[in-house]
């Protein structure tokens, strides 16, 4: 059988959903993970998990040694843009391994071996459980010297590493959308060579797999039981990406003692029950109720016209590779304005929502964030608009 290690640095408190993570971990025995934190947190932890105290400052000076750069990030969420690399800076730790990967924390892991089967794993060098483009949050690389120097093919690479900037390199250099809808990587025009340019300039030297196995967004249906993961009771998937369900204004995060040997993920909530009573609840009533508490503060907030918005910062704010400006009129009160700057819409602070504001004209609503802002859709999910 294939030895397979997944790495993970994670720096910061780690989250509510980190013992689901562990849990899926457990029930994968055959794969060895670590993940390099500098949580102080004491847990009970599964055998084939390790996990190995580190800071900020251990990784610049560890990737700085080990690819002989200055290496000076201030930012750990800056360490996507190295996942391509984890295979030369950890390599003490994924030796005698046949496959080393990468994996994010905020996943919930089926049973692994059922997808990463003998015979994939034998006749593929790179892997991706995403269709489309290099799954960062999930991706095996064979171990040796070909593979794991891949990042080095990207003309950009140094210029990436010792930026602190980040330019998703561990997956298509943001150009999200123009893969998702078929385009090659290689006629996008993106800032920078990401790993998934590489990927394809060398696909007649690797053999790279790409294949949809997992389920993201917030769809519900979900269920967990002893490590075998499914989708609406007919769909064994590898993994669940908690991406957007954690970032879901109604989603509930679930802090429990002890992670039970089955439970279901809902659209907005995780239960040990399987009455689908909670669900119809947590996925359409309460966030109806909810939505229309928001319709109703912009309402109130519009026709009292009092609280127009003002503490966003000028400047250009981007998802991507979309792109909004938010600007300031002469009394001070911010605007939004879209890629072509033809129109401007004024913004509103809700009077019962401190956190949010809204457009006068859509009616599309935002939530504050630190240096930027989210839109809310109204199922809940965010995409964040980021300053340039």
């Amino acid at each position: 059988m294939n030895k397979i290690i997944l790495l993970n640095c994670y720096l910061g408190k780690l989250p509510w959903y980190f013992d689901f993570f562990l849990k899926s971990c457990e029930t994968n025995p055959s794969i060895d993970f670590v993940i390099f934190s500098d949580d102080e947190e004491e847990r009970e932890i599964p055998k084939n998990v390790k996990i190995i105290k580190f800071t900020l400052a251990d990784f610049n000076s560890l990737a700085s040694q080990k690819l002989n750069l200055d290496i000076q990030i201030s930012s750990a969420y800056k360490i996507c843009d190295f996942k391509p690399a984890f295979g030369v800076i950890f390599q003490n730790q994924i030796s005698g391994y046949d496959f080393w990967g990468v994996c994010d924390i905020d996943l919930v892991f089926g049973r692994i071996r059922e997808f990463m089967t003998e015979e994939l794993l034998d006749n593929f060098d790179v892997i991706s459980v995403k269709d489309s483009f290099p799954s960062g949050y999930f991706l095996l690389f064979r171990n040796n010297s070909i593979v794991n120097y891949l990042f080095e093919k990207s003309k950009d690479y140094k210029f990436i590493f010792t930026s602190n900037d980040n330019y998703c390199f561990d997956e298509c250099g943001g150009a999200y959308d123009e893969v998702i809808s078929g385009i090659n990587i290689l006629d996008v025009p993106t800032e920078t060579e990401s790993i998934h340019h590489v990927l394809v300039k060398e696909q007649n030297n690797i053999r790279v797999h790409f294949d949809l196995f997992i389920i993201e967004g917030t769809p519900g249906k979900i269920k967990w039981d002893n490590g075998i993961l499914s989708y609406k009771n007919e769909y064994e998937v590898l993994l669940y990406h908690f991406s957007s369900y954690k970032n879901n204004i109604f989603a509930v995060q679930k802090r429990w003692k002890k992670i039970p040997k089955s439970y279901y993920i809902d659209k907005y909530n995780v239960r040990k029950s399987s009455n689908i009573f909670f669900a119809k609840w947590t996925d359409h009533i309460n966030p109806n109720f909810k939505n229309f508490l928001f319709r109703t503060d912009m309402f109130w907030s519009k026709k009292l016209n009092v609280t127009a918005l003002r503490n966003l910062e000028k400047g250009q704010y981007s998802y991507m590779n979309r792109t909004v400006f938010i600007g300031k009129n002469a009394k001070q009160q911010n605007y939004l304005c879209y890629e072509n700057l033809e129109n401007q819409f004024d913004l509103t602070q809700m009077i019962f929502h401190s956190k949010y504001f809204f457009n006068t004209q859509t009616k599309h609503y935002y939530r504050h964030e630190k240096n930027s802002f989210s839109q809310v859709f109204l199922d809940g999910n965010l995409i964040k608009y980021s300053k340039l």
